[in-house]
């Protein structure tokens, strides 16, 4: 929660909210009450877990990571990022991130399938989930409506064996 005006400051920028699904602002209270129920969710209960990205070294709030949609039954969920300010983008910290959270859903959760989508034109995200180990699967077209068009999503995924071939069971992913 103490880092409510901080995720206020970037969130509503359109520039970020048009690569989510959801561009419309947010109001704070939507988001204090996102965040809330965000820190009390149980992957096996909600289907879901949320979690800050930070710098390492200052703590600072850079983001959110999550694994959403969990199904115990297909042992796969839906991956979701963003890094709030467009300042700490290709910095490495959403490959850092993203990494530890693979590790967690094949890991921990065991789950055999993570899945995402992306929009077909944002480039710089598809580029970082190919280098995490994301496949192509196809395309939706005109799946999403945004700035007056449709654009087509991207679906992705990654296999817990795929995963394993890079970081398998009892190694670890992301530096100290």
């Amino acid at each position: 929660m103490s880092d409510l005006d901080i995720i206020m400051q970037h969130w509503n920028a359109f520039e970020i909210r048009k690569y989510l699904g959801t561009p419309l602002p947010m109001s704070k209270n939507a988001e204090r009450e996102w965040l809330e129920s965000a820190t009390k969710h149980s992957p096996w209960k909600d289907g879901k877990i949320v979690l800050a990205i930070e710098d390492k070294k200052t703590g600072e709030f850079l983001g959110t990571i999550s694994l959403f949609d969990i199904s115990p039954q297909m042992r796969r969920a839906e991956f979701g990022i963003a890094i709030h300010q467009p300042s700490n983008h290709n910095k490495g910290y959403g490959t850092d991130a993203t990494g530890v959270t693979l590790w967690i859903g094949f890991h921990v959760l065991g789950l055999n399938s993570i899945y995402l989508y992306a929009l077909d034109r944002n480039k710089r995200a598809i580029r970082a989930y190919e280098k995490a180990g994301f496949k192509h699967v196809g395309v939706f077209r005109n799946a999403i409506y945004v700035e007056g068009q449709f654009q087509g999503l991207v679906a992705m995924d990654i296999l817990s064996e795929e995963f394993a071939e890079q970081f398998p069971p009892g190694t670890l992913t992301g530096g100290p």
